[in-house]
C-alpha cells in the first residue's frame, strides 16, 4: 500500500515538474520576443526569487548529469541577489543615484530640470522621465531628523520618504497637500509635455505628478515617490502655477542601517514594507548624487497617509485652508493676475477664445457647409447664438464637502434609498441633521429664483461631470453625475443624493452650480460582503435568477433602517447588513436561493460585534 502511496506521489510530482518547465519556458520567451510590462517584469522576479531561495540550497548536494549540465550552463556572472535585481529595474527607471553608473540611467541637465536617459534595448519601451530638479545642499553626514516612508520598493532597501524635521515647514507640506484637493480644474488626456506637472487622482486623493517621456505611458507621483502605469480610468486635473512650482516634497534614500533597539534584526527591505506610511527618526549616513544614504531610528507620531496628523489645540470652525492659513507669499501667486493686458477677452474670460478663426463665418446650416464646398478647410459649425466659445469648456467632477467616513470595523444605521441587485444598494447615513440639510437644499435647488440662472450645457457632457438633472416623475433638479452620452437625446444620470439612474435628454441638464456643493453627496454605495450574484445560468434564466434577487433585497431593506457593520470604504462600503430583528441580510438571502454565499474581508484590528 505504501509503495502505491509513494509511486501515486511521485507521479503528481513529476507532472508538476513538468508543467512548471512549460511554464519557465514561456516566460523565457515571452522577455525574449515581446515587449513586456515593468510591472509584470517585477511579478516575475519576486515569483522566481522566492522558487529559487527556497531549493537551491536545499537541493545542493544534487549533481546534474552532463547532458543536463550543459542546458543550463550560461555565462559566468556574479549571482544577483533579489534585492539587486530589482535595483536593475529601478536603476532603468532613474532612480539609481549612484555617482558613475555600472549600466544605470544617466542624468542630464536641461534647463534646472533633471532628464533621466535611459539606454534600453530597441524592443523595450521603459519608463524616462523628466522632473523637476531637487536639491539635497541642506543635508549632510551626521544629519538627525525625522521623516515618515512614502514609498517602498518591493524587495529593496530603497525607499522615498517625506522629510518632516521641520515643524514650520511640516505645517506648510500639510497645508499644500489638503489645498491640493481642492482642485476640480479636470484635463482629458495626458499632456504631451513630460515637463507639464498635473494632478491625477490615485484610491480618491489627488497627487501631482508628471507622465514618461516613453510608450505606454507611465505616471511618477512626486510626492510619494511612486511609479505606477497609466491608465484611462484615472482622474487627471489642470493644476495652477503655484503648485506646478513647488519642488517635490519626495526623496529617494537607501536604507543603511536600523538603529532601533527594538529591531531584531533581519531583511531590511520587509522591514521597509512593515514601516510604509509610518513615521520614523532617520540619520543621514552620506549624499550620492540624487539619494539619501540614511539609518532608521525610533518610531515617531502615527500618520494618515503619510503625513502628520497634526492635534489642534483649539476647534476651530474655520475650512482648513482658508486665506488666514496661507502665507503672504501664497496669497499674492493666488491672487496674482496680469496687469496691463488689451485683450478684453483676456482680461475677462481668462484666455483668448479662437472661435473666430477656427469656425467658418459663412456656414449655412441648411447646406451643413458653405459656398467652397469641400475647399474650404475650416470648421463647419454654428456658432453658439449666446456667445458660449467651443475651443474650452470647463466641467466639475469634484465638490469641496466630502462625506465623513466611519472607522472600518464601526457600525452604523442606515436607510436604503436605490437597490441595484442582489448584492448592491445606495443607501443615507441615518442622522437627523444630514436630512434636514438635504431638505434645505432641496428647497433651495427648486426655488423658482434659482432655477432661473441655471446656464443649459453648452456642451457634449463629459463622463463623470457634474450637473444639475431634472427627475421626470416629479419634475424636480437634483444634484447629478454623467454617466455616459449617447446623442442629444439620450443620456445616462446618476442622481448623487440617491443613487437611482435616469435617461434624460440634453434639455433636462444645466450646468452645474458652486452654490450647491457645501453639502457632501448622500448617496453612500455599498455592496453586501457576504453574498455574491448568481452567474452562468442559461439566457433568461440568469436575469430571471437576478431580478428575483434583487427583488428579495429590496423586499427586506428598501427604506427601512438598518444596522450596518462597514469592513472596508476604499471605493464603494464593503458592509454586513442586519435587518431589524438582528438577522444577517447575506445569509437571508442565501438560505432563499437568490444569491451565492461570498467569504467577507477579515478584519484584524475591528472589534467583535454582535446585533442587538
Amino acid at each position: 500500500m505504501d509503495s502505491h502511496r509513494s509511486t501515486g506521489t511521485n507521479g503528481v510530482l513529476e507532472g508538476l515538474i513538468l508543467r512548471a518547465e512549460e511554464v519557465l519556458g514561456k516566460m523565457l520567451l515571452k522577455l525574449q520576443r515581446t515587449r513586456m510590462p515593468l510591472e509584470e517584469k517585477v511579478r516575475m522576479i519576486n515569483a522566481l526569487h522566492a522558487f529559487v531561495e527556497q531549493w537551491e540550497g536545499a537541493l545542493a548536494d544534487v549533481k546534474l548529469p552532463p547532458e543536463l549540465q550543459q542546458l543550463g550552463q550560461s555565462p559566468p556572472s556574479k549571482p544577483k541577489s533579489h534585492g539587486d535585481e530589482i535595483m536593475d529595474v529601478m536603476q532603468k527607471l532613474g532612480l539609481n543615484g549612484d555617482d558613475g553608473g555600472g549600466g544605470g540611467g544617466r542624468p542630464v541637465k536641461n534647463g534646472g530640470r533633471s532628464v533621466v536617459a535611459v539606454p534600453v534595448p530597441q524592443e523595450e519601451a521603459e519608463p524616462v522621465f523628466e522632473v523637476l530638479e531637487q536639491s539635497l545642499k541642506e543635508y549632510s553626514p551626521g544629519q538627525p531628523g525625522t521623516c515618515f516612508v512614502t514609498y517602498t520598493c518591493p524587495g529593496s532597501r530603497r525607499f522615498f520618504m517625506m522629510d518632516r524635521t521641520d515643524r514650520d515647514e511640516a505645517d506648510r507640506t500639510d497645508r499644500l497637500l489638503a489645498s491640493l484637493q481642492n482642485v476640480t480644474n479636470r484635463r482629458e488626456d495626458l499632456p504631451d509635455s513630460a515637463r507639464r506637472i498635473f494632478g491625477v487622482e490615485v484610491k480618491g486623493e489627488t497627487f501631482r505628478a508628471v507622465r514618461s517621456r516613453s510608450e505606454p505611458a507611465w505616471l511618477w507621483l512626486l510626492d510619494t515617490g511612486a511609479v505606477l502605469p497609466y491608465e484611462e480610468s484615472m482622474l487627471l486635473f489642470e493644476l495652477p502655477d503655484f503648485y506646478r512650482r513647488q519642488e517635490p516634497l519626495a526623496r529617494c534614500c537607501e536604507l543603511v542601517d536600523v538603529t532601533d533597539r527594538k529591531f531584531r534584526g533581519g531583511d531590511l527591505a520587509r522591514f521597509l514594507e512593515v514601516n510604509l506610511f509610518c513615521g520614523r527618526e532617520f540619520e543621514v549616513v552620506r549624499v550620492r548624487g540624487k539619494v539619501l544614504h540614511v539609518n532608521l531610528g525610533r518610531a515617531v507620531a502615527r500618520k494618515r497617509n503619510g503625513v502628520v496628523k497634526k492635534v489642534r489645540e483649539e476647534p476651530t470652525a474655520e475650512y482648513r485652508i482658508s486665506e488666514k492659513t496661507l502665507t503672504q507669499e501664497q496669497l499674492d501667486v493666488l491672487y496674482e493676475e496680469p496687469l496691463g493686458t488689451t485683450n478684453a477677452m483676456k482680461a475677462t474670460m481668462g484666455y483668448i477664445p479662437k472661435d473666430d478663426t477656427r469656425i467658418c463665418p459663412h456656414y449655412e446650416p441648411a447646406l451643413e457647409g458653405c459656398f467652397k464646398g469641400s475647399r474650404c478647410k475650416l470648421l463647419h459649425v454654428a456658432k453658439d447664438p449666446d456667445g458660449w466659445t467651443r475651443d474650452q469648456t470647463l466641467h466639475k467632477v469634484k465638490i469641496r464637502a466630502q462625506l465623513n467616513e466611519p472607522k472600518v470595523g464601526s457600525v452604523v444605521h442606515m436607510i436604503p434609498t436605490t437597490i441595484v441587485n442582489v448584492e448592491e444598494f445606495y443607501a443615507h447615513l441615518d442622522v437627523t441633521e444630514n436630512g434636514a440639510k438635504l431638505t434645505e437644499m432641496q428647497a433651495l435647488l427648486n426655488d423658482p429664483r434659482n432655477v432661473k440662472t441655471f446656464r443649459p450645457l453648452d456642451h457634449k457632457p463629459y463622463t463623470r461631470e457634474y450637473v444639475i438633472a431634472r427627475y421626470a416623475e416629479d419634475g424636480q433638479w437634483y444634484r447629478a453625475e454623467v454617466l455616459d452620452y449617447f446623442h442629444d437625446g439620450l443620456v445616462v444620470v446618476l442622481y448623487l443624493d440617491y443613487g437611482n439612474q435616469e435617461r434624460l435628454g440634453m434639455a433636462d441638464l444645466r450646468t452645474w452650480d458652486d452654490r450647491f456643493d457645501y453639502l457632501p453627496f448622500q448617496a453612500v454605495h455599498c455592496r453586501l460582503a457576504n453574498v455574491t450574484r448568481k452567474r452562468g445560468g442559461e439566457g433568461g434564466e440568469e436575469e430571471a435568477e437576478d431580478i428575483q434577487g434583487t427583488l428579495a433585497l429590496r423586499e427586506v431593506i428598501y427604506d427601512k433602517r438598518v444596522a450596518v457593520k462597514v469592513l472596508d470604504v476604499r471605493s464603494y462600503w464593503e458592509v454586513l447588513v442586519y435587518d431589524g430583528c438582528g438577522i444577517d441580510v447575506g445569509e437571508f438571502l442565501v438560505n432563499r436561493k437568490v444569491a451565492l454565499p461570498r467569504n467577507p474581508i477579515v478584519i484584524d484590528d475591528a472589534e467583535a460585534w454582535v446585533p442587538a
